[in-house]
C-alpha cells in the first residue's frame, strides 16, 4: 500500500474529513496562488469560486483555446467533472493551447470508476504529446505535463 493510500485509509478509519478533489488536484500539481490557472469542464464554475476563495487571483474559465496569442498561457489547467475518457480527451484537446510549455494539467477522473477508462484517457493524453507517469491511471486524478 502506498503512502497516500495508507493516509487515505487512516483518515477514513479515524473519521477525519477527506480532502476534496480540488484539494488533491492542487496538491498533485504543486501549485500556489501565484500560478495562472485555467479551469474547464462541467464542474468548472464551482472550482473557480473555490480557487478565488483560496486566494488564487489568476483564474479563468477555459472553453476553447482560440489562438496562442489571444489567450493567456496558464501554468495549470484543471479539467473537472468529465464522466468518461472520450469527453475528457475532447475537452483537453479544445483547451490544451492555453497551457504553457512546462505547464501541468490535472484531470478529475473520479467519475471514471473503471481503471480501463482512466488507462484509455492516459493513452489519449500521451498521443497529444503530454508526459504522464506510468502509474497515472491508478489515481482518481490524472496528472500530465506539457513538454518544454
Amino acid at each position: 500500500m502506498s503512502i497516500p493510500s495508507a493516509a487515505q485509509a487512516a483518515q477514513f478509519l479515524l473519521g477525519l474529513p477527506r480532502p476534496s478533489p480540488l484539494d488533491r488536484m492542487l496538491a498533485l500539481a504543486q501549485t500556489t496562488p501565484l500560478d495562472a490557472v485555467a479551469v474547464a469542464g462541467p464542474q468548472a464554475a464551482e472550482a473557480m469560486v473555490d480557487l478565488w476563495r483560496r486566494g488564487f487571483e489568476r483564474v479563468e474559465a477555459a472553453r476553447r483555446a482560440t489562438c496562442s496569442s489571444a489567450d493567456q498561457r496558464c501554468d495549470l489547467l484543471l479539467v473537472m467533472g468529465c464522466p468518461d475518457s472520450a469527453s475528457a480527451d475532447a475537452l483537453t484537446g479544445a483547451v490544451l493551447g492555453m497551457l504553457a510549455r512546462g505547464g501541468r494539467i490535472v484531470i478529475d477522473a473520479g467519475l471514471m470508476l473503471d481503471r480501463g477508462e482512466r488507462t484509455d484517457l492516459c493513452d489519449r493524453l500521451r498521443k497529444r504529446g503530454l508526459i504522464l507517469t506510468d502509474s497515472a491511471a491508478l489515481l482518481p486524478e490524472v496528472v500530465a505535463s506539457r513538454p518544454l
